[in-house]
């Protein structure tokens, strides 16, 4: 049955195909039909081949090779050796710091010394050896600074140690610089008290040039150091004009007696400033000698734990 419909559009619905076009014989060649030539099949036959020749031949550059590997291993050893350098820092300081800690603690027996000669006419330990211990504990207190921030207990007891140290040393060289400058002042110039051995213009230039040399010095000493002896020379000093008046008109009026009892009131007044000096040098003592006991325990903490 055929539908008349699909083969009035151009259909149909027999199994071959239709066409308006007229068929052409099969002997024709206009109507011969040839078919394309296949394209080989590309992986058909592929067959795998061994290359490794060509990777390990002579193409390769065996220098390159070595370079980069220097280069990696060299990179490696760097990266290594600069995670290890914060740690090795650390123990080079804490080395540092126990070594100088050692160099103190053997050196604070020179400033215990130096402390127990200050009221000694003569001091046997220098003040360059007090300048030394003054150096290491220096050295010390800087080396703590390049300790770790965990170090806390070490910075803390180097810290302590050295500043002490400082703090006594400094203590005991200007309260001897003082006393040797104040020691000369202290002793009763030698005048004439014979009216008739020394003239009166003689004389007053003679207890003038002491109470000139007197005057220098004064001017000269710290005021933060021994106060309490600074204000009692400076009263003895303001009462100098006054002395010499006296000294002077004793002498005018041929009284050998008065003038040996001015002389004798200034050697009152000069061993009262003595007096002061040597309290107030003790008390000194004292200080340092608690500076170096603090010393001595920080340092304990420090090299004993």
């Amino acid at each position: 049955m055929r539908f008349s419909s699909l083969e009035s559009l151009g259909f149909s619905d027999a199994a071959s195909v239709w066409s308006d076009s007229p068929v052409l014989e099969p002997d024709s060649p206009k109507g011969r039909h040839v078919a394309p030539p296949r394209k080989p099949e590309t992986m058909a036959d592929w067959r795998p081949e061994d290359f490794t020749k060509e990777l390990t031949g002579g193409d390769v550059r065996w220098s390159l090779l070595v370079i980069l590997t220097i280069v990696v291993a060299g990179l490696g050893g760097l990266g290594y050796w600069l995670y290890q350098r914060p740690a090795a820092e650390e123990e080079a300081s804490i080395v540092t710091v126990r070594a100088q800690a050692e160099a103190l603690r053997s050196a604070v027996p020179t400033l215990e010394q130096f402390n127990v000669d200050m009221l000694v006419a003569e001091v046997t330990t220098g003040t360059s050896a007090l300048f030394e211990v003054e150096t290491i504990a220096r050295t010390l207190f800087t080396a703590s600074a390049s300790l770790a921030e965990r170090d806390t207990d070490l910075r803390s007891a180097s810290t302590e140690a050295a500043g002490s140290a400082i703090d006594g040393i400094r203590l005991a060289g200007d309260a001897y610089s003082y006393r040797s400058a104040v020691i000369p002042l202290l002793t009763t110039p030698d005048l004439e008290t014979d009216p008739s051995l020394i003239p009166l213009d003689e004389a007053a230039r003679s207890f003038g040039a002491w109470q000139l040399g007197f005057d220098e010095v004064r001017t000269a000493l710290p005021d933060a150091v021994l106060p309490e002896v600074t204000r009692q020379i400076d009263i003895l000093s303001g009462d100098l004009t006054s002395i010499m008046g006296r000294y002077v008109d004793a002498l005018r009026n041929d009284d050998a007696s008065a003038a040996r009892d001015v002389l004798s009131d200034l050697e009152y007044r000069l061993a009262q400033v003595g007096a002061t000096l040597d309290t107030s040098l003790g008390d000194i003592q004292r200080r340092v000698a608690v500076r170096i006991g603090e010393t001595q325990a920080a340092l304990g903490q420090l090299l004993d734990n």
